[in-house]
């Protein structure tokens, strides 16, 4: 990861990618709905979650989308997680 993105670049990213994935345009994906509500399945869930891991370079799980249900709310989460490990490894 080359600089933290914000909780904003990860809401694009993410809408973005599930507008790829799901084949919807990117209008469609409103970042205040559930994944599963998206059209979201398990295999696609972990897809999203090792591209995001690549991106962010991050070691994630698929159940922080359990905890995190939306794309805004796991933005959220993404970029606190991004400045705590970026401030660990400066």
């Amino acid at each position: 990861m080359k600089s933290k993105p914000t909780e904003s670049e990860i809401i694009d990213w993410c809408v973005a990618y599930l507008a790829k994935s799901l084949n919807l345009a990117p209008e469609r994906i409103d970042p205040q709905a559930k994944f599963s509500r998206l059209g979201m399945d398990s295999a696609a869930s972990v897809f999203l979650v090792s591209d995001l891991e690549d991106w962010l370079g991050l070691d994630l799980s698929v159940e922080m989308l359990f905890e995190h249900q939306t794309p805004a709310a796991l933005a959220r989460y993404l970029a606190a997680r991004c400045a705590e490990h970026q401030s660990v490894t400066g």
